[in-house]
């Protein structure tokens, strides 16, 4: 992630606007709910004075700075009690519609912060996606938006707890005015050394974020590289690995716990001495015992109150950083969009004129970026690439792209795809140059098969319409893959509704390239790129699918990186690539 922070500030701005824009009608209801909150929370506490008066029959009258002197001796005791209770019971009807509310609104503001966030990767440069950590991406998304949440729901929180504070401090100045405002004045200076902490949990929680990041870094190569560890038997090394990562984000949750518990103790320990030296002052000044025991309640009810205000601003502290994450990530994909937002590209159909390449590279160089690692890894070295790169893909035939791991053949391909923008020279598309505007128009006509077989858990159906653009039947489904020489499907338990399992565990390797082979063919393209897509293939397989290749010309015209000969033999032209640049073959375009 960025280092770069615009602080808990800034990030409570982002909160808010969040919420705001995103239901400022639950917000304003959330306001007033706090508000009627608080109003009858100081009526149920001014009802308290009657009360204690009436059963210790001191005084017949009550008196209310602004008011005067109000009779009580009429109202029975039963009548007050009553009007207490419903008084209690409206204002907990109130906390627990604004609670609901409250949770409604955090959630809908966590998925609104997801949603953005995962929209602008999905829409930004490959080589902005390349510079990142997949782990990075998956803790901010998921567990940095929950702890945004979290934070939605302690600005509620803390909002409804100032407004009690301040409800409760109006009724104590109103029951002993002098008594009252010391208590208050006692309690402001208690919130405000309790605030100290306040920083050093925004420090905390900036700190988690970094190590969740790491934890699931961790967590996340572990997975990804299980097969090689158990081959190795190397579990152990990971599995130290993975407790150290957790000894380190629980160190931070630890410290943070510390500090939030020490503070806690010690203002237990200033509200009995404040509360101690109001009774004794109460008592020099004269005040009716009554009254001295609602003021004890009052100051009670305050300190917990404004306790609560400081509490949840710490734990706000703590959690903000992780707005400011999620924010940061968002931002920098925006800011990285493949395609400018308003920018008008190219409509209609692609030109069918045979002698119009329907690709053609003019001396490309595209060169990768240094990109920052975090996390202890992540990130492409600079150079690599191709350059000053000139060939033709003539529509209607098949190309391959030969050349040793590592000359750049994988980079064309990504070139081709739009998925990278050279950084000199031109690549045009039917005639024209390719710009950003033109990406969506041009991937509608390309269908991908990478080497690395890409299956969703699901069913066999569900992973060849998930990225056909287009309305399919199950004679499409069939059709396509008879095309890919997929004929195992027939024996499948369940035919196109059968579940392959995570990652397609039910299938071979080769079965899943034939079913990626199907998904691609499903999308009707004009150009079909294939990344080493028979590698794992067997011979006889192989030659089905190759046969398959060559009928789907001349409507599909076909680039085709491939080592194997049986496929470069086939191919109408040959492209070598070695060291990012073009070798010059007998027979090649």
């Amino acid at each position: 992630m960025s280092p770069e922070r615009n602080g808990g500030i800034a990030d409570l701005g982002i909160l808010v606007r969040a919420a705001w824009s995103l239901d400022r009608y639950r917000v304003m209801a959330q306001m007033g709910l706090s508000a009627m909150s608080g109003v009858l929370g100081g009526a149920g506490l001014v009802l308290l004075v009657p009360i204690v008066n009436s059963v210790a029959g001191d005084t017949d009258e009550m008196t209310v700075p602004l008011f005067g002197s109000i009779g009580i001796a009429r109202w029975p005791l039963a009548g007050l009690l009553g009007l207490f209770v419903g008084l209690v019971s409206v204002q907990a009807l109130i906390s627990r519609t604004s609670a609901l509310n409250s949770a409604r609104l955090q959630q809908r503001v966590v998925d609104r912060l997801r949603h953005r966030a995962f929209e602008a990767i999905l829409s930004a440069r490959w080589s902005f996606v390349l510079g990142m950590r997949r782990s990075d991406i998956v803790q901010v998304v998921t567990a940095g938006a929950s702890r945004s949440g979290m934070a939605v729901n302690q600005v509620m929180t803390g909002t409804v707890s100032l407004v009690l504070a301040l409800a409760t401090a109006a009724v104590a100045l109103v029951v002993a005015p002098l008594v009252g405002s010391v208590a208050v004045v006692l309690v402001v200076i208690m919130a405000v050394l309790q605030s100290t902490g306040v920083r050093p949990a925004s420090r905390l929680g900036r700190q988690f974020s970094e190590r969740s990041r790491s934890l699931q870094a961790v967590i996340t190569d572990s997975l990804d590289s299980l097969r090689l560890v158990r081959a190795h038997d190397a579990s152990g090394i990971w599995v130290e690995r993975l407790a150290d990562a957790f000894t380190s984000t629980r160190e931070v949750q630890i410290a943070n716990t510390e500090r939030m518990s020490t503070i806690a103790a010690l203002s237990s320990v200033g509200m009995a001495v404040a509360l101690s030296s109001l009774v004794l002052g109460a008592t020099w000044a004269g005040v009716a015992p009554a009254s001295i025991v609602v003021m004890v309640v009052l100051v009670s009810r305050l300190t917990g109150q404004v306790r609560s205000v400081v509490s949840t601003v710490t734990q706000l502290a703590n959690s903000l950083p992780a707005v400011g994450d999620i924010s940061t990530l968002t931002q920098a994909a925006i800011d990285q969009r493949e395609a400018p937002a308003g920018d008008a590209g190219r409509t209609g159909p692609l030109t069918t004129d045979p002698g119009v390449p329907i690709v053609e590279f003019r001396d490309v160089t595209f060169r990768y970026p240094t990109m920052p690692q975090s996390g202890g890894g992540g990130g492409r070295a600079g150079g690599g690439g191709v350059h000053d790169l000139s060939f033709t893909v003539r529509r209607g035939e098949i190309t391959a792209l030969a050349g040793p791991s590592g000359a750049g053949k994988s980079t064309t391909a990504d070139l081709v795809l739009g998925l990278l923008t050279p950084d000199s020279g031109t690549l045009l598309v039917g005639g024209a140059e390719l710009t950003a505007a033109d990406l969506s128009w041009w991937r509608r006509r390309v269908a991908y098969v990478p080497q690395e077989t890409v299956l969703l858990p699901g069913t066999l159906r569900d992973n060849l319409v998930w990225s056909s653009g287009l309305p399919v039947v199950d004679d499409d489904l069939l059709a396509a893959l008879e095309q890919a020489a997929a004929e195992f499907v027939a024996d499948l338990p369940d035919g196109l509704d059968t579940v392959l399992g995570e990652r397609g565990l039910r299938l071979s390797g080769g079965e899943r390239q034939r079913v990626a082979i199907a998904r691609a063919l499903l999308r009707r393209p004009e150009l079909l790129v294939l990344d080493e897509a028979t590698s794992s293939l067997d011979d006889e397989t192989e030659a089905i699918v190759l046969e398959t290749l060559t009928g789907l010309t001349p409507a599909v015209t076909v680039l085709v990186i491939a080592h194997r000969r049986s496929t470069l033999d086939l191919a109408d032209h040959v492209v070598r690539i070695e060291s990012g640049r073009r070798v010059t073959m007998p027979g090649s375009s």
